[in-house]
Protein backbone atom coordinates (compact mmCIF):
# COMPACT_ATOMS: atom_id res chain seq x y z
CA UNK A 1 0.00 0.00 0.00
CA UNK A 2 1.82 3.01 -0.87
CA UNK A 3 0.16 6.70 -0.84
CA UNK A 4 1.68 10.33 -1.95
CA UNK A 5 1.20 13.06 0.48
CA UNK A 6 0.98 16.29 -0.10
CA UNK A 7 -0.44 19.62 0.80
CA UNK A 8 -0.37 23.94 0.57
CA UNK A 9 -0.48 24.11 -3.52
CA UNK A 10 -2.21 27.69 -2.92
CA UNK A 11 -3.46 27.50 -6.41
CA UNK A 12 -4.26 31.22 -7.22
CA UNK A 13 -1.26 32.66 -4.82
CA UNK A 14 0.12 35.74 -7.11
CA UNK A 15 2.29 38.20 -5.99
CA UNK A 16 5.34 41.10 -7.31
CA UNK A 17 4.51 42.51 -11.00
CA UNK A 18 6.05 40.53 -13.38
CA UNK A 19 4.30 38.66 -15.96
CA UNK A 20 4.63 35.14 -17.40
CA UNK A 21 5.46 35.99 -21.32
CA UNK A 22 3.89 32.93 -22.43
CA UNK A 23 0.41 33.75 -20.98
CA UNK A 24 0.39 37.20 -20.46
CA UNK A 25 -0.63 36.26 -16.67
CA UNK A 26 0.79 36.68 -12.91
CA UNK A 27 4.50 35.10 -13.07
CA UNK A 28 4.04 34.25 -9.86
CA UNK A 29 0.35 32.62 -9.90
CA UNK A 30 1.68 30.53 -13.51
CA UNK A 31 4.48 29.52 -11.33
CA UNK A 32 2.03 27.94 -8.62
CA UNK A 33 -0.29 26.36 -11.73
CA UNK A 34 2.99 24.88 -13.17
CA UNK A 35 4.02 23.52 -9.63
CA UNK A 36 0.80 21.41 -9.16
CA UNK A 37 0.43 20.04 -12.72
CA UNK A 38 4.40 18.94 -11.95
CA UNK A 39 3.12 17.06 -8.67
CA UNK A 40 0.08 15.37 -10.43
CA UNK A 41 2.49 14.47 -13.69
CA UNK A 42 5.34 12.92 -11.18
CA UNK A 43 1.84 10.92 -9.06
CA UNK A 44 0.72 9.55 -11.99
CA UNK A 45 4.26 8.04 -12.77
CA UNK A 46 4.72 6.59 -9.63
CA UNK A 47 1.03 5.44 -9.82
CA UNK A 48 0.31 5.33 -5.57
CA UNK A 49 -2.64 3.49 -4.35
CA UNK A 50 -3.61 7.12 -2.62
CA UNK A 51 -2.87 10.57 -2.86
CA UNK A 52 -3.79 12.59 0.21
CA UNK A 53 -3.95 16.45 -0.25
CA UNK A 54 -3.48 17.84 3.29
CA UNK A 55 -4.97 21.23 2.92
CA UNK A 56 -4.82 24.74 1.58
CA UNK A 57 -5.49 23.34 -2.24
CA UNK A 58 -6.24 26.82 -3.30
CA UNK A 59 -4.78 30.15 -1.73
CA UNK A 60 -8.16 32.09 -0.97
CA UNK A 61 -11.73 30.35 -0.28
CA UNK A 62 -12.89 32.01 -3.24
CA UNK A 63 -10.47 31.17 -6.17
CA UNK A 64 -10.79 32.63 -9.54
CA UNK A 65 -12.01 30.72 -12.26
CA UNK A 66 -8.92 30.05 -13.85
CA UNK A 67 -7.76 28.25 -10.64
CA UNK A 68 -10.58 26.11 -10.72
CA UNK A 69 -9.88 24.90 -14.13
CA UNK A 70 -6.61 24.35 -13.22
CA UNK A 71 -7.34 22.09 -10.58
CA UNK A 72 -10.10 20.13 -11.95
CA UNK A 73 -8.68 19.35 -14.91
CA UNK A 74 -5.85 17.96 -12.49
CA UNK A 75 -8.28 16.29 -10.61
CA UNK A 76 -10.37 14.58 -13.68
CA UNK A 77 -6.30 13.62 -14.98
CA UNK A 78 -5.98 11.40 -11.65
CA UNK A 79 -9.51 10.37 -11.90
CA UNK A 80 -8.90 8.78 -15.20
CA UNK A 81 -5.83 7.05 -14.42
CA UNK A 82 -7.67 5.36 -11.06
CA UNK A 83 -5.69 7.20 -8.34
CA UNK A 84 -8.11 7.80 -5.42
CA UNK A 85 -7.70 11.18 -4.10
CA UNK A 86 -8.51 12.40 -0.21
CA UNK A 87 -8.68 16.36 -0.39
CA UNK A 88 -8.95 18.56 2.99
CA UNK A 89 -9.87 21.84 3.49
CA UNK A 90 -7.07 24.20 5.17
CA UNK A 91 -7.62 27.57 6.69
CA UNK A 92 -7.34 29.51 3.50
CA UNK A 93 -9.87 27.37 1.92
CA UNK A 94 -12.00 27.36 4.79
CA UNK A 95 -14.97 30.28 4.70
CA UNK A 96 -15.60 31.87 8.32
CA UNK A 97 -19.15 31.63 8.34
CA UNK A 98 -20.04 28.51 7.50
CA UNK A 99 -23.37 29.07 5.93
CA UNK A 100 -20.56 30.64 3.07
CA UNK A 101 -20.68 27.25 1.86
CA UNK A 102 -17.10 25.28 0.48
CA UNK A 103 -15.94 25.34 -3.03
CA UNK A 104 -14.98 22.17 -2.75
CA UNK A 105 -18.57 20.95 -3.29
CA UNK A 106 -17.46 21.19 -6.92
CA UNK A 107 -15.45 18.29 -6.29
CA UNK A 108 -18.20 16.01 -4.87
CA UNK A 109 -18.68 14.43 -8.34
CA UNK A 110 -15.42 13.55 -9.79
CA UNK A 111 -15.45 9.83 -9.42
CA UNK A 112 -12.35 8.98 -6.75
CA UNK A 113 -12.23 12.10 -5.45
CA UNK A 114 -13.64 12.74 -1.74
CA UNK A 115 -13.36 16.16 -0.70
CA UNK A 116 -13.64 16.51 3.28
CA UNK A 117 -14.52 19.93 4.34
CA UNK A 118 -17.02 19.60 7.08
CA UNK A 119 -16.41 19.98 10.85
CA UNK A 120 -15.48 16.46 12.89
CA UNK A 121 -13.25 13.19 11.54
CA UNK A 122 -14.31 11.42 8.50
CA UNK A 123 -13.37 8.20 8.00
CA UNK A 124 -12.50 6.97 4.35
CA UNK A 125 -12.09 3.31 3.96
CA UNK A 126 -9.62 2.04 0.40
CA UNK A 127 -9.60 -1.69 1.24
CA UNK A 128 -7.16 -2.35 3.70
CA UNK A 129 -6.58 0.96 4.66
CA UNK A 130 -8.39 3.44 6.49
CA UNK A 131 -7.76 7.68 5.98
CA UNK A 132 -9.43 9.50 9.07
CA UNK A 133 -9.62 13.18 7.53
CA UNK A 134 -9.62 15.94 9.94
CA UNK A 135 -10.08 19.13 7.46
CA UNK A 136 -9.52 22.79 9.32
CA UNK A 137 -12.35 23.19 11.46
CA UNK A 138 -12.79 25.79 14.89
CA UNK A 139 -10.49 24.24 17.91
CA UNK A 140 -13.69 23.44 20.05
CA UNK A 141 -14.62 21.05 16.80
CA UNK A 142 -11.15 19.91 16.34
CA UNK A 143 -9.70 18.86 19.62
CA UNK A 144 -12.69 16.72 20.88
CA UNK A 145 -12.52 14.95 17.08
CA UNK A 146 -8.76 14.32 17.77
CA UNK A 147 -9.30 13.31 21.62
CA UNK A 148 -11.80 10.59 20.34
CA UNK A 149 -9.57 9.51 17.48
CA UNK A 150 -8.53 5.68 17.71
CA UNK A 151 -7.24 2.67 15.95
CA UNK A 152 -9.90 0.61 13.94
CA UNK A 153 -9.06 -2.98 12.46
CA UNK A 154 -8.16 -2.16 9.43
CA UNK A 155 -4.39 -3.35 8.42
CA UNK A 156 -3.21 0.13 7.45
CA UNK A 157 -4.51 3.77 9.37
CA UNK A 158 -3.16 6.73 8.24
CA UNK A 159 -5.02 10.30 9.80
CA UNK A 160 -4.46 14.11 7.73
CA UNK A 161 -5.24 17.23 9.19
CA UNK A 162 -4.19 20.76 8.43
CA UNK A 163 -2.41 22.44 11.64
CA UNK A 164 0.80 23.49 13.26
CA UNK A 165 2.24 22.58 16.05
CA UNK A 166 1.29 24.37 19.52
CA UNK A 167 4.06 25.80 21.36
CA UNK A 168 6.57 26.04 18.33
CA UNK A 169 6.61 28.92 16.39
CA UNK A 170 8.38 27.31 14.09
CA UNK A 171 5.27 25.57 12.77
CA UNK A 172 3.17 28.63 12.86
CA UNK A 173 2.40 30.79 9.60
CA UNK A 174 0.99 33.90 11.70
CA UNK A 175 -2.23 33.78 10.52
CA UNK A 176 -5.29 35.01 11.85
CA UNK A 177 -7.59 32.25 11.23
CA UNK A 178 -4.48 29.32 11.91
CA UNK A 179 -5.28 26.52 14.39
CA UNK A 180 -2.44 25.15 16.37
CA UNK A 181 -2.48 21.82 18.48
CA UNK A 182 -0.51 20.22 20.98
CA UNK A 183 1.59 17.50 19.15
CA UNK A 184 0.49 15.06 22.01
CA UNK A 185 -2.90 15.08 20.11
CA UNK A 186 -1.73 13.02 16.85
CA UNK A 187 -2.52 9.67 17.06
CA UNK A 188 1.14 7.80 17.48
CA UNK A 189 -0.84 4.57 16.54
CA UNK A 190 -1.25 5.76 13.24
CA UNK A 191 1.05 3.88 10.73
CA UNK A 192 1.11 7.85 9.05
CA UNK A 193 -0.19 11.01 9.58
CA UNK A 194 0.12 13.17 6.80
CA UNK A 195 0.38 16.72 8.16
CA UNK A 196 -0.54 20.92 6.41
CA UNK A 197 0.23 24.35 7.54
CA UNK A 198 3.86 24.24 7.48
CA UNK A 199 5.57 25.14 4.51
CA UNK A 200 8.30 23.01 4.68
CA UNK A 201 9.00 19.43 4.39
CA UNK A 202 9.71 18.37 8.21
CA UNK A 203 8.90 15.14 10.30
CA UNK A 204 7.48 15.94 13.78
CA UNK A 205 6.75 12.32 15.25
CA UNK A 206 8.20 8.75 14.39
CA UNK A 207 5.26 8.70 12.19
CA UNK A 208 3.76 12.05 11.79
CA UNK A 209 5.59 14.43 8.75
CA UNK A 210 4.72 17.68 7.07
CA UNK A 211 5.26 17.44 3.30
CA UNK A 212 5.51 20.93 2.96
CA UNK A 213 4.19 23.30 -0.57
CA UNK A 214 4.93 22.86 -3.97
CA UNK A 215 6.17 26.62 -4.30
CA UNK A 216 8.34 28.87 -2.48
CA UNK A 217 5.51 31.45 -1.38
CA UNK A 218 7.91 33.99 1.12
CA UNK A 219 11.61 34.18 1.88
CA UNK A 220 11.50 32.00 4.97
CA UNK A 221 11.60 29.50 2.19
CA UNK A 222 14.34 30.51 0.33
CA UNK A 223 16.98 27.38 -0.37
CA UNK A 224 14.04 24.72 0.84
CA UNK A 225 13.64 21.85 -1.43
CA UNK A 226 9.97 21.45 -2.45
CA UNK A 227 8.18 18.26 -3.78
CA UNK A 228 6.21 15.47 -2.04
CA UNK A 229 6.61 12.04 -0.09
CA UNK A 230 5.43 8.73 -1.06
CA UNK A 231 5.17 6.84 1.89
CA UNK A 232 5.25 2.46 1.76
CA UNK A 233 2.89 1.59 4.34
CA UNK A 234 4.10 -1.87 4.66
CA UNK A 235 7.20 -1.51 4.19
CA UNK A 236 7.68 1.13 6.39
CA UNK A 237 9.47 3.64 3.80
CA UNK A 238 9.22 7.25 3.00
CA UNK A 239 10.84 8.99 0.20
CA UNK A 240 10.91 12.34 -0.66
CA UNK A 241 9.81 13.03 -4.44
CA UNK A 242 11.78 16.59 -5.33
CA UNK A 243 9.97 19.18 -7.94
CA UNK A 244 11.74 21.48 -9.82
CA UNK A 245 10.18 25.46 -8.73
CA UNK A 246 12.12 28.79 -9.49
CA UNK A 247 15.01 29.97 -7.77
CA UNK A 248 14.53 32.17 -4.69
CA UNK A 249 17.59 33.19 -2.93
CA UNK A 250 17.78 35.53 0.16
CA UNK A 251 21.63 36.84 -0.18
CA UNK A 252 23.88 37.07 2.77
CA UNK A 253 23.56 40.20 4.67
CA UNK A 254 25.47 43.31 4.81
CA UNK A 255 26.30 45.98 7.10
CA UNK A 256 25.49 49.78 6.32
CA UNK A 257 27.35 51.15 9.19
CA UNK A 258 30.43 52.58 9.03
CA UNK A 259 30.59 52.96 4.99
CA UNK A 260 30.95 55.34 2.92
CA UNK A 261 28.37 55.58 -0.24
CA UNK A 262 30.76 54.32 -2.99
CA UNK A 263 31.82 51.45 -0.84
CA UNK A 264 28.14 50.17 0.42
CA UNK A 265 26.87 50.63 -3.90
CA UNK A 266 30.31 48.45 -4.65
CA UNK A 267 29.42 45.92 -2.34
CA UNK A 268 25.61 45.83 -2.89
CA UNK A 269 26.58 45.77 -6.54
CA UNK A 270 29.02 42.52 -6.18
CA UNK A 271 26.98 41.11 -3.97
CA UNK A 272 24.10 40.72 -6.95
CA UNK A 273 26.86 40.32 -9.60
CA UNK A 274 27.83 37.30 -7.79
CA UNK A 275 24.88 34.85 -8.24
CA UNK A 276 22.93 33.88 -10.93
CA UNK A 277 19.64 35.88 -10.93
CA UNK A 278 17.97 35.34 -14.39
CA UNK A 279 14.53 34.19 -13.59
CA UNK A 280 15.22 34.03 -9.80
CA UNK A 281 13.36 35.97 -6.87
CA UNK A 282 16.02 37.68 -4.81
CA UNK A 283 16.32 39.53 -1.09
CA UNK A 284 19.08 41.58 -0.30
CA UNK A 285 18.90 42.91 2.88
CA UNK A 286 21.73 45.47 4.40
CA UNK A 287 21.35 46.12 8.19
CA UNK A 288 22.20 49.63 9.99
CA UNK A 289 22.09 52.12 7.05
CA UNK A 290 22.20 55.79 8.40
CA UNK A 291 19.23 57.33 6.18
CA UNK A 292 22.03 60.11 4.98
CA UNK A 293 24.01 57.32 3.60
CA UNK A 294 21.25 55.56 2.42
CA UNK A 295 19.66 58.63 0.17
CA UNK A 296 23.36 58.51 -1.66
CA UNK A 297 22.53 55.13 -3.05
CA UNK A 298 21.74 54.90 -6.86
CA UNK A 299 18.92 52.36 -6.23
CA UNK A 300 18.35 52.49 -10.13
CA UNK A 301 21.95 51.02 -10.99
CA UNK A 302 21.14 48.65 -8.52
CA UNK A 303 17.91 47.26 -9.45
CA UNK A 304 19.21 47.07 -13.32
CA UNK A 305 22.08 44.48 -12.20
CA UNK A 306 18.90 42.65 -11.56
CA UNK A 307 17.14 42.97 -14.42
CA UNK A 308 16.35 39.75 -15.11
CA UNK A 309 15.16 38.69 -12.22
CA UNK A 310 11.35 38.07 -11.47
CA UNK A 311 11.82 40.04 -8.36
CA UNK A 312 14.28 42.00 -6.00
CA UNK A 313 13.77 43.20 -2.68
CA UNK A 314 16.28 45.48 -1.24
CA UNK A 315 15.56 45.62 2.25
CA UNK A 316 17.38 48.61 4.13
CA UNK A 317 17.24 48.93 7.71
CA UNK A 318 17.43 52.75 8.52
CA UNK A 319 19.23 53.96 11.68
CA UNK A 320 17.07 57.30 12.77
CA UNK A 321 18.75 59.56 15.37
CA UNK A 322 21.01 56.75 16.22
CA UNK A 323 18.33 54.78 17.94
CA UNK A 324 15.58 54.32 16.28
CA UNK A 325 15.50 51.24 13.29
CA UNK A 326 12.82 51.68 10.15
CA UNK A 327 12.89 48.72 7.49
CA UNK A 328 12.32 50.69 3.93
CA UNK A 329 12.23 48.71 0.86
CA UNK A 330 12.86 49.47 -2.60
CA UNK A 331 9.92 46.93 -3.94
CA UNK A 332 8.35 50.15 -2.85
CA UNK A 333 7.27 51.21 -6.24
CA UNK A 334 4.00 52.95 -6.48
CA UNK A 335 0.40 52.53 -4.58
CA UNK A 336 -1.42 50.70 -7.33
CA UNK A 337 1.46 48.31 -7.16
CA UNK A 338 1.48 48.23 -3.61
CA UNK A 339 -2.33 47.87 -3.46
CA UNK A 340 -2.46 44.89 -6.16
CA UNK A 341 0.39 42.90 -4.03
CA UNK A 342 -1.58 43.49 -0.33
CA UNK A 343 -4.86 42.10 -2.60
CA UNK A 344 -3.56 39.05 -4.10
CA UNK A 345 -1.89 37.88 0.02
CA UNK A 346 -5.58 38.67 1.26
CA UNK A 347 -8.17 35.99 1.96
CA UNK A 348 -11.26 37.42 -0.03
CA UNK A 349 -14.94 35.75 1.07
CA UNK A 350 -17.88 36.46 -0.24
CA UNK A 351 -16.59 39.49 -2.58
CA UNK A 352 -15.14 39.42 -5.90
CA UNK A 353 -11.95 40.17 -5.78
CA UNK A 354 -11.15 41.78 -9.41
CA UNK A 355 -14.12 43.84 -8.28
CA UNK A 356 -12.35 44.83 -5.15
CA UNK A 357 -9.42 45.42 -6.75
CA UNK A 358 -10.79 48.11 -9.20
CA UNK A 359 -12.78 49.86 -6.40
CA UNK A 360 -9.79 49.99 -4.16
CA UNK A 361 -7.63 51.66 -7.06
CA UNK A 362 -10.13 54.12 -7.86
CA UNK A 363 -10.56 55.24 -4.12
CA UNK A 364 -6.89 55.45 -4.64
CA UNK A 365 -6.92 57.40 -7.78
CA UNK A 366 -9.43 59.90 -6.51
CA UNK A 367 -7.68 60.40 -3.33
CA UNK A 368 -4.27 61.38 -5.30
CA UNK A 369 -6.06 63.83 -7.60
CA UNK A 370 -7.61 65.67 -4.89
Amino acid sequence: MRIAHTADSHVGFSAYRRVDPETGMNQREMDVYRAFVRMVDSVISKRPDLLIHAGDLFDSVRPSNRALSVVMEQLLRLSGEGIPVVLIAGNHSTPRLRETGSVFRLFEHIEGVHPVYTPGGHRLEFGDLLVTAFPHQDREDMVPALQGWRRGKHRFEVGVLHAGIQGLARYSMGEANELNLPSSLLNLDMDYVALGHFHDMEQITANACYSGSLERMSFSEAGREKGYIMIDLERRKREFVPLPTRPMLSLPPLEGKGRGAAELQGELARALGSQDLEGAIVRLVVRDVPAALYRSLDLNALRALADKAVHLELRFDILQEGTSVQWRSTSLRSMDQEFDSYLSACPVEGVDREELRRKGLDYIHRGMSE
